[in-house]
């Protein structure tokens, strides 16, 4: 244990930092103690790696005794200053979900703790729970200093009775050339909302592009110096990928909502409609 500890501070004094985290992290494993965490922590933010710095560097807050010393003050401000900066560069999830699941996120296993963030890069990131066979996906976009809650429900839906009714009187659907009109125009705004759509989605994928490939060009550091010229370029196309994304799919929900509407209306309008309603949903069939 002391010969890991030495490795791991001379490797850190080389400015090998990432061999040193490894190295801390076996301390840690054998030797659950203030220092592996904290260093493990100061490490994470040096290489760029600005999730596992906000955990560990939370977790070294936690655990570190007070300072008294001015070396150990000074140490501890040291870490306080590490962790606000690395909170500046993620984003944090909460995770609300029934006790028992689990989760992943981004096919990662995450353990979930009441009222805990969870610190992830920003952008897009998927989120999958199951319990007791049920499971529930999502997929949500996280923004730099942003918190988003994330519910997660994994009930399954209760199964009841399924009633048989003959069919009910239908009313009179509106003219014919009405009609006609009213779902070509569905079918054309519906087709515009979806086009507009993916015209956005493509803008939020070349602005992620440019905010990763002019974030890479400042160096290893990942933009952890956000006063750097080429970092703050990266943040404008980081607010443009999100800008672009969320428009993006409102537009899409406008033209899947506008479609079902004309969809229905079609069908509802049209002489002969059966509804089916099941435990597992309801289905529309229209009789042509």
């Amino acid at each position: 244990m002391t010969r890991l500890r030495a490795q791991a501070n001379a490797a850190q004094a080389e400015g090998r930092f990432a061999e040193s985290r490894d190295m801390w992290q076996a301390v840690w494993r054998m030797e659950r103690s203030q220092v592996a965490a904290c260093n493990i922590g100061a490490l994470s933010y040096r290489i760029g790696d600005a999730p596992a710095a906000v955990r560990w560097l939370s977790l070294c807050k936690e655990i570190m005794r007070p300072p008294s010393t001015p070396e150990e003050r000074e140490l501890y401000e040291s870490r306080l200053f590490d962790l606000a900066r690395a909170r500046q560069l993620v984003g944090e999830i909460r995770i609300m979900l029934p006790a028992g699941a689990s989760c992943t996120i981004d096919g990662e296993p995450v353990a979930i703790e009441r009222d805990k963030l969870i610190p992830v890069n920003p952008g897009r990131h998927t989120i999958a729970a199951t319990l007791s066979g049920a499971a529930v996906r999502v997929d949500t976009d996280v923004r730099r200093g942003e918190v988003r809650e994330v519910r997660l429900d994994l009930t399954a839906p209760a199964l009841g009775p399924t009633a048989a009714s003959g069919p009910a009187p239908a009313s009179a659907p509106p003219s014919s050339g009405l009609r006609t009109g009213l779902i070509a125009g569905g079918i054309g705004g519906s087709a515009l909302f979806l086009a507009l759509g993916g015209v956005l989605m493509v803008v939020a994928h070349d602005a992620e592009a440019n905010r990763d490939e002019t974030a890479r060009s400042v160096g290893g550091n990942n933009c952890l110096r956000l006063i750097a010229p080429e970092c703050k370029k990266a943040a404008e196309y980081e607010d443009t990928m999100f800008t672009a994304r969320e428009l993006g799919t409102a537009s899409f929900i406008a033209g899947g909502l506008l479609a079902a509407g004309t969809l229905g209306f079609a069908l509802l309008t049209h002489q002969r409609t059966e509804i089916t309603a099941s435990a597992s949903g309801v289905a529309v069939r229209g009789v042509w």
